[in-house]
């Protein structure tokens, strides 16, 4: 019984361990995709500044216009490009914190500001590697390992109430 506890132990420690060492290439992925997304809303609304510098517009004058049109169709191109100007403010602030945020904070501020669809496709396309960070391997050796002490904890609990001590036999 004591080699499948220490079995089921290792398990626990190695699984919690090659876990966590997989935490800061997953980061890494979202951190590219991140990137690209921005790059790309950049891209698009550079698109929109040149056609209202080309209107001789200013870009703001080329938004209010749009958004005070009679024209259907040219007010739901001002209000996707309103959402546009939305979107790079906010992918820009998610990059900026990644870029202020240290290794070890870095899976902290994924969890606890993301772009959902960003976080989903990067999930998609991401493998994980056999890389082994030392640092977050650590961490999921410890997470491993209490994990463990906590369910083999409870387990000796549940026996003990099944079968209690006292009054004992003789």
């Amino acid at each position: 019984m004591v080699v499948i506890r220490d079995l089921v132990f290792l398990v626990f420690v190695i699984g919690g361990a090659v876990f966590g060492s997989q935490v800061p290439n997953f980061v890494d992925a979202y951190a590219q995709r991140l990137g690209g997304a921005l790059d790309e809303a950049r891209s698009t609304l550079d698109s929109f500044e040149r056609a209202a510098a080309g209107a001789g517009l200013s870009f703001d004058d080329y938004r209010r216009r749009m958004a005070t049109t009679d024209d259907l169709a040219f007010r739901r191109t001002g209000e996707a490009v309103e959402r546009l100007v939305e979107r790079v403010v906010v992918l820009s602030a998610l990059q900026q914190e990644m870029a202020e945020a240290g290794p070890w904070s870095r899976p902290w501020v994924v969890a606890r500001s993301h772009d959902r669809t960003i976080l989903e496709r990067a999930y998609a396309q991401w493998q994980p590697s056999l890389t082994i960070d030392p640092r977050w391997g650590g961490v999921g050796l410890l997470l491993g390992w209490l994990l463990h002490a906590g369910l083999a904890g409870g387990t000796r609990l549940i026996e003990r109430i099944a079968r209690p001590q006292w009054p004992r036999r003789r």
